[in-house]
């Protein structure tokens, strides 16, 4: 099968009932389609999700993940299927379907997302394919050589100390009416350390009351809100957050890893199934860079080294 391309942006060529585009990076046929598309590192995915916290990722991926999001609207109203074709200079060497519905879809909301060899990248074409109209059928055509290749932003590291910020938390809930000595903190971690992380930076803390949970969000200016939901921890943690970070960087210390110039960036009690028993525990993560450290502290005191580097 041979693949030609006599495609011109925003001009369509009649071929029986088919229409084809091909659309360019910028174009106003892109604004139309109204789709996000980028291509990462799959190694850079996995970091960005915070995947390294649990085991080591090493040097760059061999091939990119390729990420499509759009809404069944307007020119993809009447959506067919998505296509992939990989081609050289005597034509087509692979083309195949991509499944773009899953359970966790929104209603009209189309995501897409592929792996792809990034020796093959500027070979690959992603054809999306819409009829039903009155016209015919549209194929729009996307080389995917031209998506940009997203990289790992720094992100902001925090400008509150983490008991700065529970400092100021307990200030705001004591306004608020809320006495948080006759809670458990149960959760503290800086939002937005994470490359995928869209939101502001900020302190998110978590109280375990008698009968609700209590979060309080403190942003890099110090200012705070909170929201709140029924319900009661079924397990409270036998060491204070305070202990277990003390607790945490004993261990270190004897294992010789220095954590001296990290940023302590999250630490959560976890109730987990290890070996088939309910364990509950303190999972904390120091950060520097795009380095993590992650030690478990369980309720008798003992400690596990879980990523370290």
């Amino acid at each position: 099968m041979v693949l030609s391309f006599l495609l011109v942006t925003g001009c369509a060529l009649r071929g029986g009932n088919v229409y084809r585009y091909e659309v360019k990076p910028g174009s106003d046929l892109e604004k139309e389609l109204g789709y996000e598309l980028s291509a990462q590192d799959k190694h850079d995915n996995m970091r960005a999700d915070g995947m390294d916290e649990t085991f080591s990722i090493e040097g760059p991926a061999s091939e990119y993940i390729v990420k499509f999001r759009g809404s069944v609207t307007r020119r993809l109203k009447d959506l067919i299927e998505f296509r992939l074709t990989l081609s050289d200079a005597s034509g087509a060497l692979l083309e195949a379907p991509l499944a773009i519905r899953t359970r966790w879809n929104k209603e009209n909301e189309i995501r897409l997302q592929f792996l792809i060899k990034k020796e093959s990248i500027n070979q690959a074409v992603l054809t999306i394919r819409c009829g039903d109209s009155p016209q015919g059928e549209n194929s729009y055509a996307i080389r995917l050589g031209d998506v940009p290749v997203l990289g790992l932003p720094e992100k902001s590291p925090p400008k509150k100390s983490l008991t700065e910020a529970v400092a100021i938390a307990e200030e705001f809930l004591r306004s608020q009416k809320i006495d948080a000595s006759k809670g458990v903190l149960v959760s503290v971690e800086f939002r937005n350390y994470l490359r995928n992380e869209r939101e502001d930076p900020r302190w998110h803390m978590a109280w375990g009351l008698a009968d609700e949970h209590v979060d309080v969000f403190v942003s890099q200016d110090g200012s705070a809100k909170l929201t709140r939901r029924r319900g009661a921890a079924r397990i409270l943690p036998n060491k204070s957050l305070t202990e277990a970070v003390a607790i945490g960087e004993d261990f270190l210390r004897a294992q010789k890893i220095d954590i001296s110039k990290h940023v302590l960036l999250r630490a959560e009690f976890k109730i987990a199934t290890i070996n088939e028993r309910e364990t509950s525990f303190w999972e904390i993560a120091w950060g520097l860079g795009g380095q993590r450290v992650v030690v478990s502290v369980f309720q008798d005191g003992s400690t596990k080294l879980i990523h370290g580097r």
